[in-house]
């Protein structure tokens, strides 16, 4: 179930949360002879940054589209350099990001192949290449990616990272778990793509030691107000957790205990995927709006309990940060707590972030009608308070 009744605008994120995203589909494989992996590069196509580039392409000089994942290219660059040749056959694994979120969802995309019996019979020797992201990031640097590999069903020790266009005899290419479906340009996951979870979540449960209950997950990062936000959870009995400061084994147990788990929209509020079924999610998004294209997926993965609370102002125009976090009446009404008015430290909140939005050079955005009256009423009460205007040197017109 999916609550969005504590968003700004309920209706406009109605097309969003109420359509199923999962899809029935027998996966297979694709057998690519005297094909060529061909590592990251940074191009772009015009006024568009291409920023994860590289992939399968095919023995005639086709590009494998579903190898690069969500943001790739379509057709294949010419390598600057020599290609290697390899006479051996192996499983393309896909490119591998330096960020936990896109780990959880597009990097889990074709392990399902090799826990599976068949698969395992006829290619289990063979060696997982992957192309790792920016040529700088590679999963033996990485404990942590490595060790949910690990309990997803890969064989870390087979895996090679490519970084140089190389030819191979054979390369073979699963089909995805988790893709675009490209009817309307959003992911879908199949029963291949939960099995590849629960074989991560069954171990969480099987070696689990008693954790807090009531856990908030800290993204921290670009977030103006974020540490106020956990506070006001820790006040309802949270306990505030910084996700890359644990261990992958730590995080699950953590996960697998939690009845209440909260985070801002992002890589943090991925992690609920590894949480019990019927579990309590409070996920607040970083501007009015604006949903990650994986989470509403996640949420139907198993049976969860999310809630959509607004309790943001992130009104300058920006894909990357910072965001604005206050205390929002939306929070307050989820938790029966009465709202009466905002005070100086959510004043002095947006009034930073503003600072620090315009400093970058960003344009402020209202975001259409998408905060509606709470964020006429913020301003109205911001502009009576000079003193604050004043010291921080922001204008409110």
């Amino acid at each position: 179930m999916t609550n969005i009744d504590y968003l700004y605008n309920r209706d406009a994120a109605r097309s969003t949360f109420y359509k199923n995203y999962f899809v029935y589909k027998n996966l297979g494989l694709r057998i690519i002879e005297r094909g060529m992996i061909v590592p990251y590069v940074n191009i772009s196509k015009g006024d568009r940054r291409v920023w994860e580039f590289g992939g399968v392409v095919d023995g005639n000089g086709k590009f494998i589209k579903s190898s690069v994942g969500k943001f790739g290219a379509e057709t294949v660059y010419t390598p600057q350099c020599d290609v290697a040749y390899n006479p051996s056959t192996v499983i393309y694994c896909g490119l591998f990001y330096p960020i936990w979120g896109h780990f959880i969802t597009e990097g889990l995309r074709y392990f399902w192949a090799l826990s599976n019996a068949a698969f395992r019979k006829f290619f289990g020797d063979c060696t997982l290449a992957y192309v790792p992201c920016e040529l700088k990031y590679y999963v033996d640097s990485n404990k942590n990616f490595q060790r949910l590999m690990e309990l997803a069903g890969v064989a870390v020790d087979k895996l090679t990272p490519i970084d140089r266009p190389t030819q191979f005899e054979n390369i073979i290419v699963p089909d995805e778990s988790f893709f675009m479906d490209g009817t309307d340009g959003q992911e879908r996951f199949t029963d291949a793509y939960r099995e590849t979870v629960d074989r991560v979540r069954n171990f969480a449960l099987k070696n689990r030691t008693p954790s807090a209950k009531k856990v908030y997950y800290l993204y921290g990062r670009l977030q103006v107000g974020e540490e106020r936000l956990a506070q006001y959870f820790r006040g309802k009995g949270y306990e505030i957790f910084s996700p890359e400061k644990l261990t992958t084994d730590e995080q699950l147990n953590v996960l697998i205990n939690a009845e209440s788990f909260a985070s801002t929209l992002g890589s943090c509020s991925h992690n609920s995927i590894f949480l019990r079924d019927g579990a309590e999610v409070i996920l607040i998004p970083r501007a009015a709006n604006r949903f990650t294209a994986y989470q509403p997926q996640i949420d139907q993965v198993h049976t969860s309990n999310a809630n959509y609370v607004d309790s943001s102002l992130s009104t300058f125009d920006t894909q990357n940060g910072p965001y604005c976090f206050i205390i929002s009446p939306q929070l307050k009404k989820f938790f029966g707590d009465d709202f009466s008015g905002y005070g100086d430290d959510d004043f002095r909140t947006f009034l930073e972030y503003a600072k620090r939005s315009v400093n970058a050079g960003l344009t402020f955005n209202a975001a259409g009608d998408y905060y509606g009256d709470t964020l006429t009423d913020f301003l109205a009460q911001l502009k009576r308070r000079e003193d604050l205007l004043t010291a921080y040197g922001v204008n409110i017109s």
